[in-house]
């Protein structure tokens, strides 16, 4: 991509079951400084209304089975006509100028892709929300520190050329938005005042799910000893220290509940190994 020249944007989001969330994520869209080219929804077998409030407005859904966020973005990547391919998740908002900001770098010629550390936390009212920032060991407010370093694997937009080159993500269940970078042989920049908003899960039961959708993928298994790492006499005594330290209280039966999550996904992951996705 030349420096300079025009730079079409087409925003892609995985979506499963995201009814409660894809309208907001989607007029923020709407009101972008940048407005992207198009907005592919990639529809991953939701049987809720997810599809019909995408379409109503105006994204255009792609129909998919149920297989994960790797296939379904991978299938949307090569369906998309822009030059940067933004990865949006259906439970996210965007603040104005955020694809602005976002792409900037890669506009310029700088960064064949880029995330942001500005991510904060949408839903802080929530007590389960905030039970779960403090199990991701991230801020009260923010998914990443201030601190967090300038160059990350995880892209949030990357050129959409090098993108289907290498493949696009790898289908490897929870972790799958790590597999780029070794594949492309750099990591992303962060680009500043990228300003986004995400929404943990408000629920003891989507607490659960998201354990349960790290105990099947493939990242659990490079630990030494999955299972002791997730057991429950650990989780109790992490989330016994995190509450000394200040977090909420709530941690405690959070962490007891996700990690009974991970156990269930790692227990179906050795009967159903290519069962990987939520």
């Amino acid at each position: 991509m030349a420096s300079g020249s025009v730079t079409y944007v087409s925003v892609v989001v995985a979506a499963f079951n995201e009814e409660e969330h894809i309208a907001r994520l989607l007029r923020s869209l709407n009101d972008q400084t940048l407005r992207p080219q198009e907005v592919l929804v990639a529809n991953d077998g939701s049987d809720d209304r997810t599809a019909e409030i995408a379409d109503r407005l105006g994204a255009v859904v792609l129909q998919l089975p149920h297989r994960g966020p790797a296939v379904a973005r991978n299938i949307a990547a090569r369906a998309a006509r822009g030059d940067v391919l933004v990865f949006l998740d259906g439970d996210m908002a965007c603040a104005p100028e955020f694809l602005e900001r976002l792409v900037a770098p890669v506009a310029a010629g700088h960064a064949v892709g880029t995330f942001t550390r500005e991510i904060y936390l949408a839903n802080p009212e929530n007590h389960w929300a905030r039970a779960y920032a403090a199990l991701r060991w991230s801020p009260p407010d923010r998914l990443l520190p201030t601190d967090f370093p300038d160059r990350w694997d995880n892209f949030r937009a990357v050129r959409r050329d090098r993108f289907l080159a290498v493949g696009g993500y790898d289908d490897v269940g929870y972790g799958e938005d790590m597999t780029l970078a070794p594949k492309l042989g750099e990591k992303a920049h962060a680009a500043p005042g990228a300003i986004c908003f995400h929404f943990h899960p408000s629920s003891i039961r989507e607490v659960f799910e998201n354990g349960r959708w790290v105990g099947r993928g493939a990242a659990v298994r490079t630990l030494r000893h999955p299972w002791r790492t997730h057991s429950l006499p650990r989780a109790v005594h992490i989330a016994l220290r995190q509450i000394r330290e200040g977090r909420t209280p709530w941690v405690l039966p959070a962490r007891i509940v996700y990690h009974l999550g991970v156990w269930l996904g790692l227990a179906q992951s050795t009967f159903a190994p290519e069962r990987h996705w939520k």
